[in-house]
């Protein structure tokens, strides 16, 4: 794959780099579902990164008929609406695809799809990147020790302060700790973690169309902590981040019980929640409409979307996964990726 000469302008019309993702997964699948929705592809100037035999086939189990066109860099990119772009990246070489295994050779092909965008974001060549998901098992298994595709793309670009955005419905979420031990979380909610939290989710939330965001912030103990009864974090850490927040005029309320915060959240009450750790959000971001859902990557070159599940090996290569996910992803990448501004 030959590097860029030239920067891509901020347009209307942004170039999404859109990555493969795993191909035993529902990746390719949900890929060929949304390049045949007209208003998907309308918002932006779309091309894959990945392999054409694997698009192909997919796209002949869900009767999409597309034709794909290899590349071999991007300026040869036509953004053709009745052919798809393809641009492969040097390394990659998927053989026969077995559909819903995990394997090491899918787990490369996915890294290196997801690398080659990232190489096109710092040459600035692409606005966004959308990605399908990656098995994070395969993904180990290939030789890559990160813990996540955050990390991975933070590495590439030495970007050092990402984070994750997610979003449900109209409600978007920041996590204080994402994909670390159960054990190590009540160590890592720390005052200036907190606030830079509340400060991105904030700032987020004001680039997404939000004029005067609403934000509420979780706590960590059960109850709130009860006034130190069942642990002091809320007291020592939370509490006075919420405060730091207010001084910067921004709209935050809490700390709020886990228990609560999203039914107030989902109520109307908060445009955005600020969770503690992981699962505090996944948890009531899974029992949404998987449809709605979309995990967006921020902190990097481009903004990267992807979406709140996973590669769905149950159900790969049967052509009945649901791309409301992905779908979400790129209109929000799209989106962000037009305001030309990084959060």
């Amino acid at each position: 794959m030959e590097e860029p000469t030239t920067t891509c302008r901020r347009m209307d019309r942004p170039i999404i780099a859109i990555t493969m993702g795993d191909p035993a997964g529902i990746g390719p699948e949900l890929i060929a579902k949304v390049l045949a929705a007209p208003a998907s592809v309308a918002s932006c100037r779309a091309f894959v990164v990945g392999d054409p035999a694997v698009l192909e086939d997919i796209s002949c189990v869900v009767g999409t008929d597309h034709r794909f066109r290899l590349i071999t860099s991007l300026s040869e990119a036509a953004f053709s609406r009745s052919e798809v772009d393809v641009l492969s990246p040097r390394g990659l070489h998927v053989q026969r695809v077995a559909w819903g295994q995990v394997d090491a050779g899918m787990g490369k092909a996915a890294a290196l799809c997801l690398h080659a965008a990232a190489e096109l974001a710092l040459a600035g060549a692409i606005h966004g990147i959308v990605s399908a998901p990656l098995n994070k098992e395969a993904f180990h298994l290939a030789g890559y020790a990160y813990r996540d595709e955050l990390a991975f793309l933070a590495d590439v670009t030495g970007s050092s302060a990402p984070f994750i955005l997610g979003v449900v419905g109209q409600t978007w979420t920041v996590t204080v700790t994402e994909h670390i031990p159960f054990k190590d979380i009540a160590g890592a909610i720390r005052r200036d973690r907190v606030l830079a939290c509340i400060t991105k989710l904030d700032a987020s939330l004001r680039r997404a169309g939000y004029a005067e965001p609403r934000i509420g912030v979780a706590a960590l103990n059960v109850h709130g902590g009860e006034g130190g009864l069942f642990g002091r974090e809320e007291l020592d850490q939370i509490g006075p981040a919420i405060e730091d927040a207010r001084a910067r005029s921004i709209e935050v309320e809490g700390p709020i019980p886990a228990d609560a915060v999203f039914i107030r959240a989902f109520s109307g009450d908060f445009d955005g929640v600020v969770s503690m750790y992981h699962d505090q959000a996944n948890i009531a971001r899974k029992l949404q409409p998987r449809e709605t859902g979309a995990t967006l990557l921020l902190g990097l070159p481009v903004i990267c979307g992807t979406t709140a599940h996973g590669t769905a090996f149950d159900i790969a290569g049967k052509g009945i996964a649901d791309a409301g996910g992905l779908e979400t992803a790129l209109r929000w990448t799209v989106q962000f990726a037009s305001s030309g501004q990084l959060v």
